[in-house]
C-alpha cells in the first residue's frame, strides 16, 4: 500500500512538472509570436514610409506671393510631393501626389493624399486619408538643412522645421538672371533638406500591460535636394 502511495505521489509530481513546462512553453510561444507580429508591422510601416520619402519630387506650388517647393516640415508633421509609385486602376494614380504625415488621436499615424495637378480637371476630387499604424502615439521629424550659400561650404545642421517659403536664400544660378518674356519670376527657395529623420513612439502591448516604446530614429536621404 505504501509503495502505491509513493508511486501515485511521484506520478503527481511528474504531471505537475510536465504541466508547468507546457504552460511555460505556451507562454513563450505566444510571446514569440507577438514579438514576430510586432516586428513585421514595424517593417511594413517603415517600407510604406520609405516608398514615399525616397520618391520625393520638387514640385513648385504657390505659397502666398511666392513660388516654393512643396515640402513643409514641422516637428510633428510633414507634407511633400512624391512621384507615382505605380500605374494602377485608381484615379490619377499616374500623377504626382501630395502626401501629409501626422498623428491623429485614436487613429495613430495617418497619411493624407491629394493630386494637385488634377484639381483643375476634377472639382469632385477630395483628399484621401489612409491610416498607416494605429499604434503610433507620437511622430517626431527633423530635417538636415543646408546652411548658407553653396560657395560658403558650411556643414548642414538638424532642424525641427523646414518651410521653403520662408527661406530667403537664392541659389547662385538664379542670381542676376533675367527671366525671358512670359517666364514667371520665382521668389521662393529652390532648396530642400538633405535628409529627413523620423522617430516614432508606439504603443506596445505585452502580457504585463501596455507601455510606450520609442523606436530607433529612421533617416531618409532626400536625393533631389542635392541637385536643385
Amino acid at each position: 500500500m505504501i509503495e502505491v502511495l509513493i508511486s501515485l505521489t511521484i506520478l503527481s509530481l511528474i504531471f505537475v512538472a510536465v504541466l508547468g513546462a507546457i504552460q511555460v512553453g505556451a507562454k513563450s510561444w505566444e510571446s514569440g509570436e507577438a514579438r514576430a507580429e510586432e516586428s513585421q508591422r514595424n517593417r511594413t510601416l517603415i517600407d510604406t514610409l520609405a516608398r514615399d520619402l525616397t520618391m520625393i519630387y520638387p514640385l513648385r506650388v504657390k505659397a502666398q506671393d511666392k513660388d516654393a517647393i512643396a515640402f513643409h516640415g514641422k516637428s510633428d508633421s510633414l507634407e511633400f510631393a512624391t512621384l507615382p509609385q505605380s500605374y494602377g486602376a485608381e484615379p490619377f494614380s499616374h500623377m504626382i501626389r501630395i502626401v501629409a504625415y501626422a498623428v491623429e488621436p485614436d487613429r495613430g499615424l495617418v497619411a493624407t493624399g491629394s493630386y494637385p495637378l488634377a484639381a483643375q480637371t476634377s472639382a469632385s476630387l477630395e483628399e484621401s486619408v489612409k491610416p498607416l499604424d494605429e499604434r503610433v502615439l507620437q511622430a517626431r521629424f527633423r530635417y538636415l538643412v543646408p546652411e548658407g550659400r553653396l560657395e560658403e561650404n558650411l556643414p548642414p545642421i538638424w532642424r525641427d522645421f523646414w518651410d521653403p517659403s520662408q527661406d530667403g536664400t537664392v541659389q547662385p544660378a538664379m542670381q542676376g538672371s533675367i527671366p525671358s518674356p512670359g517666364q514667371r519670376v520665382l521668389k521662393g527657395s529652390d532648396r530642400m533638406p538633405l535628409a529627413v529623420e523620423l522617430t516614432l513612439t508606439i504603443r506596445q502591448t505585452r502580457s504585463q500591460g501596455v507601455r510606450e516604446l520609442i523606436l530607433p530614429p529612421l533617416v531618409f536621404p532626400v536625393q533631389v535636394g542635392r541637385t536643385l
